[in-house]
């Protein structure tokens, strides 16, 4: 199958565009501009130059295209600018799509995220039907993203993923690592809360899937790995570290305070963000019951060993 795969310069795409050559497939890879790409260049068919923000330059593109997989957006906490979170990634999605119906693709698989629940996540165990609710600049796109990947006309897959960690990771593990480190590390109450995890390499095996499966079609699934302890999480990256593991509890009253009060890293008094405050205080867990029992997907690898490495990868880039 020919199959576009676009934001391969990216952690999630350029593992899916692995993983869709490693099966046979014809694998196309949008991109800006050559260079984005080199580190593909070894399972890559064919390397299409366009743009999401200048829709002339993708009919040619998806021209021959069966199946896009479309990774690329701007990505971020949310709190950047609202109109270039929605100028790539809702306004870029709908060119795209636009692009795929006029040259006939048959499938256009979405990387969405289980941001677009908003503060429903703190519900715990949401599934699909769950409402969306629009939080911030990033994941209000994403929201718009979805509606016009839905109303396009084309046969669609939308994935959901929610903490994807592991080799690469740009903000789970770049977030507690270093206060580890320091020993400034906290949970807020016993750690015991839960959280699901989505390692990089099986967000890959599921892209996949979702690109070819004949029953993903028109659908939407939650992703994620497991559901697990954070303190499970943090003990794995601790060990990674080579630092004990941490067992320091504060006030979520408090700490909820200070990440309100002093939201900028550099201020002297800051201690996390908003991000990561949420997750530490609350059960934030995604239902994967629809695609495991539908499509019969398993992750392959252990979340253990992808943090681990994910870990040992930050620490060298990072750890003098």
């Amino acid at each position: 199958m020919k199959i576009l795969v676009t934001g391969v310069s990216g952690l999630v795409g350029n593992l899916i565009a692995r993983r869709l050559a490693f099966e046979g497939h014809q694998v196309h890879a949008l991109t800006r501009t050559a260079g984005g790409v080199a580190h593909v260049m070894d399972v890559v068919a064919k390397v299409e130059i366009g743009d999401l923000t200048i829709p002339a330059t993708l009919d040619k593109a998806v021209d021959g295209i069966e199946t896009i997989v479309h990774c690329a957006g701007l990505v971020g906490s949310g709190r950047g600018n609202t109109d270039d979170y929605f100028r790539v990634n809702a306004e870029g999605t709908r060119a795209l799509a636009e692009a795929a119906r006029k040259k006939g693709v048959k499938r256009f698989v979405f990387m969405s995220t289980a941001g677009v629940y908003g503060l429903n996540m703190l519900k715990g165990n949401v599934d699909e039907t769950t409402p969306l609710r629009k939080s911030n600049g990033y994941t209000n796109s994403k929201i718009a993203a979805e509606e016009i990947v839905r109303s396009s006309g084309l046969e669609y897959v939308i994935l959901r993923p929610y903490w994807i960690t592991g080799g690469g990771d740009r903000f789970l593990i770049p977030a507690v690592a270093p206060k580890l480190l320091n020993d400034t590390f906290t949970y807020l109450g016993d750690g015991q809360q839960q959280w699901s995890l989505s390692v990089v390499e099986n967000i890959g095996a599921v892209a996949a899937m979702a690109a070819t499966h004949p029953k993903a079609g028109s659908q939407i699934y939650n992703v994620a790995d497991a559901t697990v302890k954070i303190s499970d999480t943090i003990e794995v990256i601790a060990k990674a570290l080579g630092v004990p593991a941490p067992t320091r509890t504060s006030s979520a009253l408090s700490t909820a305070l200070n990440v309100f009060l002093h939201s900028s890293p550099q201020d002297p008094k800051h201690t996390m963000t908003i991000d990561l405050f949420f997750p530490l205080w609350r059960t934030m867990t995604l239902n994967t019951d629809k695609i495991r029992r539908e499509l019969g997907w398993e992750p392959k690898i252990p979340w253990q060993d992808s943090v681990c490495e994910g870990t040992l990868e930050w620490k060298r880039a990072n750890v003098k």
